[in-house]
């Protein structure tokens, strides 16, 4: 597949589940897709995510995702 195919279609993804763990209410559930969007990322996007998670960290973690993939 065409690497910038395949960047498009990874952005539209993470994209995607942002939205998802935004709208989510319930923190593990939040927590669970902020995972699944890091390991998604490429490595050098990858945030390092403490084991004590808050509602406000999972947030901050999404702007800097955001900010990141913009620049991919």
């Amino acid at each position: 597949m065409d690497r910038k195919l395949t960047t498009i279609i990874l952005r539209t993804m993470v994209t995607k589940l942002i939205e998802d763990c935004y709208n989510e209410p319930d923190i593990d559930k939040k927590v669970q897709i902020l995972f699944k969007i890091n390991s998604l990322l490429p490595r050098s996007y990858c945030i390092d995510i403490p084991s004590l998670i808050t509602d406000d960290y999972v947030d901050t973690a999404l702007y800097r995702i955001e900010r990141n993939i913009n620049g991919l």
